[in-house]
């Protein structure tokens, strides 16, 4: 992209206040920020924690963030989703219920950046880290195994939904 997506303006807004404020209508009461060391993401009332391991890509954010929290459910967005909706996210919340971790799930694979993830999937994580096994993918198809993560699977409007901006033609 050339720059940090965070602070990509959609409606007005960059994209990361976008994204805490549907956490926060969510019902979202830990705000916890996967970002980069020496950037003020300026948001207020949100802890920013650094990858606990370089180079191993989103699954070493995920596993930071699951071990930072307090909750024992973490509702994970990325923050290049810009189409994501308040709507969207409720529907993982309801879905899981307090009993289960949930995650999307299309044709293409499994769509573990806006996720209802349980923090007892860390121990998997964190064994996946160690082990050099980066995927998202795998992690998930583990935690399913263990019933800590049931998926759920995603309408073509959905799919639309979960698009992310990779690279500035996305954006214009």
């Amino acid at each position: 992209m050339g720059r940090d997506k965070a602070f990509l303006p959609v409606d007005g807004q960059p994209l990361i206040v976008r994204q805490t404020a549907l956490l926060r209508a969510a019902g979202c009461s830990e705000l916890i920020i996967s970002g980069l060391p020496d950037i003020d993401y300026g948001i207020p009332h949100a802890r920013v924690v650094h990858d606990s391991a370089k180079d191993a890509g989103p699954l070493a954010g995920l596993a930071t963030v699951l071990s930072a929290a307090r909750n024992p459910w973490i509702l994970v967005i990325a923050v290049d989703l810009p189409r994501l909706d308040r709507a969207f996210l409720n529907r993982l919340l309801t879905l899981g219920g307090g009993r289960t971790g949930v995650v999307p799930h299309s044709p293409h694979g499994f769509e573990p950046l806006a996720a209802l993830y349980p923090r007892a999937l860390l121990p998997e994580a964190e064994k996946a880290l160690a082990a050099g096994n980066y995927s998202l993918q795998a992690l998930v198809t583990t935690g399913e195994k263990f019933s800590l993560i049931t998926r759920l699977e995603l309408s073509p409007d959905e799919q639309a939904t979960l698009v992310n901006w990779n690279n500035p033609e996305d954006y214009s």
